[in-house]
């Protein structure tokens, strides 16, 4: 085996998540692994341009990318939150005819990781490993309302050097009515034509960890579905917090 792909191999199962540790600096690898510093860095910006590594800008410090969702599926099957979200996303996806969405944050994106499809034949499908911004549709938004203060402010400072947020004082009021409401609703803003509504999941520190949507084509959102869209979602996405050990209202 190469010694290259030997090295590579034996950092990406390093770094791996643990109760006790999620992210790895450059250092803590190199004494792990024996490997010289500069090496380390050296695999790490290669994986991190392709996905396989996540580099979190704060803390300089790296944990597995998603991207290891779209070759083995690996990481989706091992998410707390998915394992808690499959069944009650069945459910939705049968009362409401509808595609379901599972997303969870990476950065300054939001991830598809999970879907349940609409038994229409026309309905939405979008894929699985699907990155877009968090200031782009309600799946992404909902979860970007209610990140942590500091984390959210630097979400959107990046995505404003980005380019990928014009007018930041309508994100901001924007951001403020999802958190009164607990909801979003968003039409035409990933796909032309679509409508979607998410609600937030939250983890037992009452953290925003992932959203549940429900999408379709907009002609079946109509203002006498929507009231019944958003409770169920909303209760959903609640009942998938719960399971997590979350407790309403702490």
């Amino acid at each position: 085996m190469s010694e290259v792909i030997r090295k590579t191999i034996l950092l990406l199962q390093t770094i791996q998540p643990n109760e006790n540790k999620e992210e790895w600096s450059t250092t803590e690898i190199s004494k792990k692994l024996g490997i010289p510093v500069q090496t380390v860095h050296r695999l790490l910006t290669c994986l991190e341009e392709y996905g396989f590594v996540y580099k979190n800008k704060q803390t300089r410090k790296f944990r597995l990318g998603l991207t290891l969702l779209q070759l083995g599926l690996s990481i989706r099957d091992n998410l707390s939150v998915r394992n808690a979200a499959v069944p009650i996303m069945e459910k939705l996806a049968q009362k409401t005819k509808e595609s379901v969405y599972l997303t969870v944050p990476e950065g300054c994106e939001g991830v598809f990781i999970d879907c349940v499809d609409s038994p229409h034949w026309l309905r939405i499908v979008e894929p699985i490993g699907m990155r877009l911004p968090l200031c782009v549709g309600a799946s992404k938004k909902v979860i970007l309302a209610y990140l942590e203060e500091k984390t959210r402010s630097q979400v959107i400072k990046d995505l404003v050097k980005n380019g990928r947020i014009k007018d930041v004082d309508h994100l901001h009021r924007h951001l403020m009515l999802i958190r009164k409401h607990g909801y979003c609703i968003s039409f035409g803003e990933t796909t032309e034509g679509t409508a979607s509504v998410a609600a937030p999941i939250f983890s037992w520190e009452n953290k925003v960890i992932a959203s549940l949507s429900v999408a379709g084509p907009e002609t079946r959102f109509t203002k006498d579905e929507l009231a019944g869209l958003i409770s169920t979602t909303i209760r959903a996405a609640n009942e998938i917090s719960e399971e997590l050990g979350w407790v309403p209202n702490r």
